[in-house]
């Protein structure tokens, strides 16, 4: 008889790492070159970890604009705002209590996989993930889709030994993904998302901090 492998998926911005300021300055340049007035700096710090899509069309910006609009954004943040992050405080400790426990780490996260994997490299977070997958560049797929495919990847890796997972992130769109495949999903107050968006979306539990992160993970993938 085989034990089920434990899985936890892990969104990257708002939930790994500080991403809003690179984030926000990337989204200013696009509503600039779309001829837009931005929005409030609370509205654009919400541009943290949603498809970028669904982000810009939700606030403001003409679905004939939003291919541009991302054109915009990409060119800047690929160029600038990728590199303005930082990985939040307890994140790595989490990670390493996890990997000793047992737990396979997948990041599913909505920026681009070309942007995903380099900054995890740089910010030290690679050696500490099995895996991470992110949109493609166009960024057309939904949390859900991009969730799939990292369930995809754990059922070609645990094979006949099966898997017990859960999802941690910070806004509604990692809550409803997960939903999508069955899964219970974490939700992190260090983020952008807060505790009445993630509860009304479903998550399962509210964290305060990376420190409480090994404890509910494994209290959800173990036993």
């Amino acid at each position: 008889m085989t034990t089920a492998r434990p899985v936890a998926l892990l969104d990257l911005d708002g939930t790994l790492m500080d991403s809003a300021s690179g984030i926000v300055a990337s989204v200013r340049t696009a509503y600039a070159a779309v001829g837009l007035p931005a929005p409030d700096e609370a509205t654009m710090r919400s541009f943290a970890g949603p498809p970028i899509a669904w982000s810009f069309t939700t606030h403001g910006v003409p679905v004939d604009l939003v291919d541009a609009a991302i054109t915009g954004y990409g060119e800047h943040f690929g160029r600038e705002g990728v590199w303005d992050t930082r990985v939040f405080d307890g994140v790595p400790e989490a990670l390493v209590a996890l990997r000793e426990a047992g737990v396979l780490l997948v990041v599913a996260t909505a920026k681009p996989l070309r942007w995903a994997e380099p900054i995890c490299a740089e910010t030290g977070l690679t050696p500490l993930l099995d895996h991470v997958v992110g949109a493609p560049d166009d960024e057309s797929e939904t949390k859900g889709e991009i969730i799939g495919r990292a369930l995809a990847w754990v059922r070609g890796t645990v094979e006949d030994a099966g898997y017990r997972a859960v999802m941690l992130g910070d806004r509604e769109h990692d809550v409803h993904g997960a939903a999508e495949h069955g899964l219970p999903c974490l939700g992190a107050l260090w983020g952008y998302g807060g505790a009445e968006e993630l509860l009304a979306a479903g998550a399962v539990e509210v964290l305060a901090s990376p420190a409480d992160v090994p404890g509910a993970v494994l209290a959800r993938v173990t036993g």
